[in-house]
């Protein structure tokens, strides 16, 4: 796939440059005759009168065919037309008589690129990169192709020089942006997509992208409020529709989320992560019988899908219908043996419903699949605990640990220790467990405290949202959004001294928070 044809109205000011002095053998008039000509077919297409102009292009051609400018222009004419193979044509006579003519080579790749010949028109953006390092529309053309070939790393060079070229360019800076955020960049991505939004405020699938990287960043609030906009500027943008609904999610705003997810579901049937998704919404909500209904439906659609079958027995489990949720969960590993989700949520229905031994080997065939899963390896400790074999249980504990920062395997350790008359160390893992579950709850307590505080922020109760802000920067010290709102509440106030240190150490914590005096 090849980016918007943008550059080809750009490339007409200043093209007589490629031909050289008068071919052997043809006569000074008709040389000066062909080169009015082309000059007036020029002045007529800038005039929009097209076929006019395609008239004095061909009347040129018959008096010199040599004239490079002439082959391009009407090339040009042709690839407009979607003459795809006459347009190649054009521009491959052009670059007959005038070989490094950079600009018939980058108009020959794009052509290549809308004819499906991806690697020729890579190759054909190359040679025009080489023939004039300057022209922006080749190395644009060049890094746009790469990302969509799947290269983002052999992308990234040519949009750098593209937007070093131009750095107002939007389209050159949002393909920056997807490239970087493939490559992990998510900074530099953000950074790159908040400069294509500004420079191209209605550029709906730059909203999307940036929407996508907060969102990945652990910005649900500045996703959202991206993603409304590439929703606004394009209903039909199923991505975007899909994404806010996932932000939301994530936001806690599950009402909204399910009826995002339920529109897109209603306007395309056939959107099956829609519907996931839908249900993922549903079962935030707490309304498991919808819920249940949803992925019902999806396995009824889709029945090889390990994945529906999965999320089915998920909300059955969640409905205690233990039963239910073994089925769904037997279905889904039968389709996948390879999800670890399934073998480990089968495990904790199986624990659950009293099958110690059953429950055990799904966890360790959820570890199996997928050594890191900490949560597996704590309820594979804690069956084997139960079932008295203590040293193992330690085991699976003490990896659970160096993955999950959580107070459950601690605990676990502790009794184990203590059981072996390990005072000390038993009274240390009791302690991180306290710990934690301290930390969370000051966690907890501080998200109340920030959600109080943009409510009095609301409202007008500035001084009231300054103190619940500092609340919960008190009880996380490490909340990032809980800095950024203080910031912005203290300059309200006139505390700018204090305001840019709150701001400061939002950003030292999440790049992604931007000043929104400094945009």
């Amino acid at each position: 796939m090849i980016p918007s044809r943008a550059g080809c109205r750009l490339v007409l000011a200043g093209l007589v440059l490629a031909t050289a002095g008068p071919a052997a053998g043809q006569p000074a008039a008709s040389q000066a005759r062909a080169r009015s000509l082309l000059a007036e077919g020029m002045s007529l297409l800038q005039a929009q009168r097209i076929e006019q102009a395609r008239d004095r292009f061909e009347q040129t051609l018959r008096l010199d065919p040599t004239l490079a400018d002439a082959h391009y222009m009407l090339g040009w004419l042709r690839e407009r037309d979607g003459d795809l193979e006459a347009a190649a044509a054009s521009y491959l006579e052009a670059l007959r008589y005038a070989p490094e003519m950079a600009e018939a080579r980058d108009r020959l790749g794009f052509v290549r690129g809308q004819q499906g010949r991806t690697q020729d028109a890579i190759a054909e953006f190359e040679k025009a990169t080489l023939a004039k390092p300057g022209l922006f529309d080749a190395w644009y053309h060049l890094g746009a192709t790469r990302w969509w070939t799947g290269d983002a790393a052999a992308a990234l060079p040519a949009l750098r020089q593209a937007v070093k070229l131009k750095p107002d360019h939007a389209e050159a800076r949002y393909y920056l942006g997807l490239a970087l955020e493939h490559e992990g960049d998510l900074v530099a991505a953000m950074a790159s997509l908040r400069r294509a939004v500004k420079l191209a405020p209605t550029l709906a699938v730059a909203h999307l992208r940036l929407g996508v990287t907060l969102h990945e960043m652990g910005d649900a609030e500045g996703a959202v409020a991206e993603l409304r906009k590439a929703v606004a500027l394009d209903p039909d943008l199923a991505d975007a529709r899909n994404s806010l609904g996932l932000a939301l999610v994530k936001k806690g705003e599950a009402d909204e989320a399910v009826a995002t997810f339920q529109a897109l579901v209603k306007s395309q049937p056939d959107n099956r992560v829609a519907r996931h998704n839908l249900g993922s919404a549903l079962l935030q909500k707490g309304d498991l019988e919808a819920a249940v209904a949803v992925y019902r439906e999806l396995a009824a659609l889709d029945p090889p899908s390990a994945e529906a079958f999965y999320n089915l027995g998920m909300a059955l489990k969640q409905r205690d219908d233990f039963a239910g949720a073994e089925e769904a969960l037997r279905k889904a590993v039968a389709l996948d043996p390879a999800l670890p989700e399934a073998h480990y949520t089968l495990g904790v229905v199986l624990w659950q419903t009293g099958r110690a031994e059953e429950a055990a080997q799904a966890f360790q065939t959820a570890i199996a699949r997928q050594p890191a899963d900490a949560a597996a390896r704590y309820m594979l400790g804690t069956v084997l605990k139960q079932q008295g074999r203590l040293e193992e249980a330690l085991a699976q504990f003490r990896e659970a640990i160096v993955r999950l920062d959580s107070a459950e395997p601690h605990l676990g350790i502790g009794q184990i220790l203590q059981q072996r008359g390990d005072r000390e160390g038993a009274a240390a893992a009791f302690a991180e467990a306290e710990r934690l579950n301290q930390k969370k709850a000051d966690v907890q307590a501080a998200a109340f405290a920030a959600s109080a505080g943009r409510s009095k922020l609301a409202s007008g109760d500035v001084p009231g949202a300054i103190a619940s802000f500092r609340v919960a920067v008190r009880l996380a010290p490490e909340d990032a959004q809980a800095h950024y709102q203080l910031g912005l509440a203290l300059r309200r106030t006139g505390a700018l001294g204090e305001a840019r240190r709150e701001l400061a150490a939002a950003r030292r914590l999440a790049p992604y928070l931007q000043d929104p005096e400094g945009r």
